[in-house]
């Protein structure tokens, strides 16, 4: 092994509901080598840990290693997680998770140790606060805004989990959406997440006359199928600034405004970082709006303490987080050797170095 590699590798994994991510890094949270892979949800649980399985041995084979090089692992997993005990709370989009032992199943698997497991959205906001748009704030509050909404709040570089299970679900949070029909209260995530987004859409579209959903440009770019219609479709039409889709997009920023504005009064971070794909809708119909519906409402002492900036990781964030929690496994306990077989990768990989 070279020198720079004599203090051991790390090994971070993201589990999500549509993706998997491995990657081999360091302590600082620079990746060497990564594996992105699809998930089949109807493979359950145990389809992706044969996933996980075959992936480590191919990232060994690629960087030449073998698996007493990887000192640690850390996991992002896409649910609430039970962190004392390594296990796996529930999934909401894989079958076959349930109080699911996962730290370890890994230790067994691939013959390391210190395993640690944690959920994906405060995985992504500890990499964000030690190695991306958080550096040096404290506390931190981070969302993900994407297919749902999730959040993490990081105080001095580590996670609060709350009581255990977690912490900071904003996403769950129950905020007021005004319509046509008057006030109604829904959960942020139905209203701004890319699904929800989408879903807003797609009520709209079908309340439309048959005239009117043939000018309609949301549908025109989902080729007249409400059902096709997402959150990218419905943002482009705002940005050319067609009224309905602005007004859906609205809603989502005004509910996101609201749940930040509560959580400002409560936590007081002195920085918000805002990711996830429906976050890439950018600086002038995301951001800056958000920014401004925040200011207006927010409680007035507090006024100027934070700022709201975007995530700087980008889709391996939640894998360089992981990298920081396998560190962190590492550094609290030392290794013990594991009574089960290292695994079939080998000695050695015989792929050159990439």
């Amino acid at each position: 092994m070279s020198a720079a590699g004599a203090e051991g590798w790390l090994l971070g994994i993201e589990v999500g509901g549509t993706k998997l991510q491995l990657g081999i890094g360091r302590a600082d949270g620079s990746l060497a080598a990564l594996e992105r892979l699809g998930v089949n949800p109807a493979r359950g649980a145990r389809g992706i840990l044969d996933q996980i399985e075959a992936a480590f041995c191919t990232l060994l084979h690629r960087m030449m290693l073998s698996p007493d090089d990887v000192r640690g692992i850390g996991v992002g997993f896409g649910g609430p997680v039970d962190v004392s005990r390594g296990r796996v709370h529930t999934s909401y989009q894989v079958e076959g998770w349930t109080d699911f032992p996962l730290a370890e199943k890994l230790r067994r698997s691939t013959g390391i140790a210190a395993v640690v497991i944690e959920n994906d959205a405060d995985t992504a906001g500890l990499a964000e606060a030690r190695f991306g748009a958080g550096v040096g704030r404290s506390p931190l509050l981070y969302l993900t805004i994407g297919s749902g909404i999730g959040g993490a709040l990081i105080v001095a570089g580590q996670i609060y989990r709350g009581c255990g299970l977690g912490a900071v679900e904003i996403g769950h949070m129950e905020i007021p959406v005004r319509s046509q029909s008057g006030i109604r209260i829904q959960q942020l995530e139905e209203v701004a997440s890319g699904w929800g987004i989408a879903r807003e859409a797609r009520d709209e579209a079908l309340g439309l006359s048959s005239q009117e959903q043939r000018k309609w440009v949301v549908l025109e770019r989902s080729k007249n199928d409400p059902q096709a219609i997402t959150a990218k479709n419905v943002a482009q039409a705002a940005m050319e600034g067609e009224e309905r889709a602005e007004a859906i997009l609205d809603r989502a920023r005004q509910g996101v405004a609201f749940a930040l504005r509560q959580a400002i009064a409560l936590l007081a971070p002195a920085r918000i970082i805002l990711g996830g794909g429906v976050s890439l809708i950018g600086e002038a119909h995301w951001f800056e709006p958000i920014r401004g519906l925040v200011e207006a409402g927010v409680f007035a002492p507090f006024r100027g303490s934070y700022d709201i900036v975007p995530a700087a990781l980008g889709e391996e964030v939640v894998v360089h987080g992981a990298l920081a929690l396998a560190h962190n496994a590492v550094v609290s306990s030392s290794r013990v050797q594991s009574s089960a077989s290292a695994g079939s990768c080998g000695a050695e990989g015989s792929a050159s170095r990439s």
